[in-house]
């Protein structure tokens, strides 16, 4: 600061000169230019004060931006640049002849100073975007699109200005040519424009996306965050860029390479092999990393999808780095370790303490990203915990934005508090008929876990209040729904519905049903997801996604077929139209299936074999050699809990296809697998379940515990009557040789007239909202059926239903001794 006031006189003088001195301007530009260093630079314009003038300043804040990006990111000095009295001079020109300046170079500045991490609030920053305002009308797209980005980066996305903005480049989107603005319009404007913009945008972009080259991959990357939300959407889009970082994964940075293996892994892309190729790479970066600022994002990259070994490598370099990071580093870091479940305690202790230095600045955002990690991680720092709840109730009360009210709300809510201040509920109420319906569940957590904590009858009774007031805007917000689009995007962000009464639920499907006639081929993933969420076999709007499906699969990719056939095989559900529905999907699927990736059409053949329909051609493809290690290879890339998900689809189908179609000779392959996964637990409700059983059927021997079957499916129990329906002891040796016992609970066959039986119970997960059995349990019945069992499902919420002993005991005998 008493430097900045040093310069302040000389400063002041040396602008009173600039119009009476007569250095050739183009003479000092060129020797600008010529210049390799900063101190160059600076040494340059102190020389030559009296000579600056306006058309100096872009390039001088241009190349110290070049030099500052071409070192090492541990090396950059963005204070000192931004502190150095020179640079106070360029800024003060900059300010008071602003109206000189050109449009592109007024832009470029503005961008510049943002890399220069000047902040958003700077006078300097304020008048320049309001000078850009004032020439909106003027700048051409490139341009426009940088300011754009200019806009984003300081968080007025959704600004009139930006308002203004969208209305221009749809009068003038056929102009463009550049891949990369159309890029940096994508990732800009998507949010704000209309449905019928953003569909022009996506297709002038895929019309010009050849000319994308390596100079556009932070902005192509930008552009892909998109598809996080309309992945399903524009999937031609996504797959170009895809292609894009598939050729230039070679020349990419450290930095690119792990963001976009990172962004990758959140989108869930089961159709790339990027994840793949990127792995080694990044393992061999890794090693030689010395900036903490490149390690957080190599660390990001690398924890979810490294081998246990590698991971400790990660953890251990890590420590070295730790306290060098900044905030938003920290936080990069802090997520990583959430995901992966890190135990590193020596670690987790570490970024508590540097964290708790941070917490009085944290954003909303971060302070919610922070617990949500903390929630999920060992940390046995008390100090940190005790600090959360103060700065996020600080902050609820203090913020008028209701998502981001919402979002305090919800990390209050992981923190299970017995009680919040009352400024909170206030503020709380106060929001809550401005918020979407996101946001109403984030607010309805915490409220359902405050009154299950606290029973006082006054705070009990606001939080159930205030709870009824929220599903009542909710009620009231679908009544005024008219667009179905904007309806499903909000739905599919919900992310549980024990907050939903049931009037809300069925608000929600009526309202879609409403809305049905504007479903189309774009958002008819959509509903199906939205379908999946609801875990209801709505029928009239199940028919709509089948016939929208059939009339326009053309345009549909083929990707997509994944999810339009889910809520079918896995509410199961077949249409009216049933089979030409599989059978165009199957179409469909065949004549793209070079274009599919093994993880995405195994889920493909999965879902139609839930749905009964084993397409004898999709099966061989999948049952190979090569097309299993390939698999193989891809759910290696992919984080944990994904890839076991995925592998345990892979055997189901596996199973399925061995006991529905022996004929197409595939082998079972998983029995290793069955048994390495196989678990065995036991409940309240299963003990009491067998002591009944064993009453029933006159002891311990007549039945067995946690049995496994053939193609080893677990069943809560089994047992055995004969032909009069007598129970038959597992142990009874006296009249069946050893040989048949091994027969009877090996493969199936039993003795002469006699019947195995299968009790299962079955939770809430098993059925849909409607008290539909779902697809995969309806297939577990039926291929017990085929193994030779009669199935006794028992739903638990009919089982707890029954108080008294003796009505369990004759429940149980109606299922068992029912005619079949």
């Amino acid at each position: 600061m008493a430097a900045m006031f040093r310069w302040r006189g000389p400063f002041c003088f040396s602008l009173r000169l600039l119009q009476t001195h007569s250095v050739r301007a183009e003479s000092l530009l060129d020797q600008l230019k010529k210049c390799s260093t900063e101190y160059q630079v600076f040494q340059l314009l102190g020389m030559n004060r009296s000579a600056l003038t306006v058309n100096h300043v872009g390039c001088a804040v241009n190349l110290l931006w070049c030099f500052q990006e071409g070192k090492p990111k541990k090396y950059r000095t963005y204070g000192q640049v931004r502190e150095h009295p020179e640079f106070l001079v360029l800024r003060t020109l900059a300010q008071n002849k602003m109206e000189l300046l050109d449009d592109k170079e007024l832009v470029d500045i503005l961008y510049t100073l943002l890399r220069f991490q000047v902040e958003a609030h700077d006078p300097l920053m304020q008048q320049l975007v309001v000078e850009g305002w004032r020439r909106l009308d003027r700048l051409d797209l490139p341009t426009l699109a940088k300011f754009a980005v200019c806009l984003r980066k300081q968080d007025l996305t959704s600004s009139p200005l930006m308002g203004q903005i969208v209305s221009i480049v749809d009068q003038n989107l056929e102009e463009a040519e550049d891949p990369l603005t159309l890029s940096c319009l994508l990732a800009c404007l998507h949010s704000v424009s209309s449905q019928s913009l953003q569909d022009r945008l996506i297709k002038k972009t895929e019309s010009v996306f050849h000319r994308l080259d390596l100079s556009g991959i932070r902005h192509a990357f930008r552009a892909m965050r998109l598809f996080y939300k309309y992945k399903f959407t524009y999937v031609s889009l996504l797959e170009k860029y895809d292609n894009f970082f598939k050729q230039n994964i070679g020349t990419m940075d450290v930095i690119n390479l792990s963001d976009v293996t990172v962004l990758y892994q959140h989108l869930r892309l089961n159709g790339s092999e990027f994840p793949v190729m990127a792995k080694p790479r990044l393992v061999k970066m890794m090693k030689t990393c010395d900036d903490p600022e490149t390690f957080a994002h190599l660390f990001d990259a690398l924890s979810g999808i490294a081998s246990s070994h590698i991971t400790d490598s990660l953890e251990e370099k890590l420590l070295t780095f730790i306290d060098e990071m900044n905030l938003s580093q920290l936080l990069v870091v802090l997520k990583a370790m959430a995901e992966i479940e890190c135990k590193n305690n020596t670690l987790l202790q570490k970024i508590c303490l540097l964290l708790q230095k941070h917490l009085d600045v944290c954003k909303p955002t971060q302070l919610f990203y922070i617990t949500e990690a903390l929630v999920q991680l060992p940390s046995q720092n008390t100090k940190i915990w005790k600090e959360l709840p103060r700065h996020l109730q600080r902050n609820l009360i203090a913020n008028f934005i209701p998502s981001e009210v919402a979002t305090m709300a919800k990390a209050l809510s992981l923190l299970n508090l017995n009680q919040v201040d009352e400024a909170v509920l206030s503020k709380l109420y106060a929001v809550v008929q401005q918020c979407s319906l996101p946001s109403m569940e984030k607010i309805a957590v915490l409220l359902m876990q405050l009154s299950k904590t606290n029973h006082q009858r006054n705070y009990h009774k606001t939080y159930r209040e205030l709870l009824q007031k929220l599903n009542v805007c909710a009620l009231e917000r679908l009544q005024h729904v008219d667009n179905i689009n904007l309806l499903l995007d909000e739905v599919i962000q919900i992310k549980t519905r024990q907050w939903m009464n049931e009037e809300l639920t069925e608000g929600l499907l009526d309202t879609c049903q409403r809305l049905q006639h504007k479903v189309t081929w774009r958002n008819v993933t959509k509903l199906s997801i939205f379908l999946m969420q609801m875990n209801q076999a709505r029928a009239p709007l199940l028919h709509t996604v089948a016939a929208v499906t059939m009339d326009d699969i053309a345009k549909i990719h083929s990707s997509c077929i994944l999810i339009v056939l889910r809520p079918f095989s896995l509410l199961n559900y077949e249409p009216p139209q049933g089979r030409a529905f599989f059978d165009a999907c199957l179409q469909h699927v065949l004549e793209h299936k070079d274009l599919l990736s093994p993880s995405c059409l195994m889920q493909i053949c999965y879902s139609f074999a839930l749905a009964k329909y084993f397409p004898k051609e999709l099966i061989k493809a999948i049952f190979n050699i090569t097309f299993l290690r390939q698999l193989d290879a891809q759910l290696k890339s992919f984080p944990h809990a994904q890839s076991m998900s995925l592998r345990q689809c892979l055997m189901e189908l596996n199973r399925a296809v061995c006991i529905e179609h022996p004929e197409y000779q595939i082998p079972w392959f998983h029995e290793p697998y069955c048994q390495y996964m196989k678990k065995k637990d036991s409940t309240p409700m299963s003990q009491m379940l067998q002591e009944l059983l064993e009453e029933i059927l006159g002891g311990e021997h007549y039945t067995k515990f946690l049995a496994t079957t053939p193609y080893c499916y677990s069943i809560d129990f089994e047992f055995m009557l004969d032909k009069d329906k007598k129970p038959v002891p597992y142990l009874e040796v006296d009249n069946i040789s050893d040989k048949a016992i091994r027969m009877s609970e090996h493969d199936g066959r039993l003795l002469e007239g006699a019947q195995r039986y299968a009790v299962e119970l079955l939770g809430l997960k098993a059925f849909c909202h409607n008290a539909h059995l779902k697809g995969q349990f309806a297939m577990k019945k039926r291929h017990l059926e085929m193994l030779g069992y009669r199935v006794i499902q028992i739903p638990t919420h009919e089982w707890k239903s029954l108080t008294e002993r003796e009505n369990q005991k004759q429940y149980l005998r109606r299922k068992i001794y029912a005619d079949p």
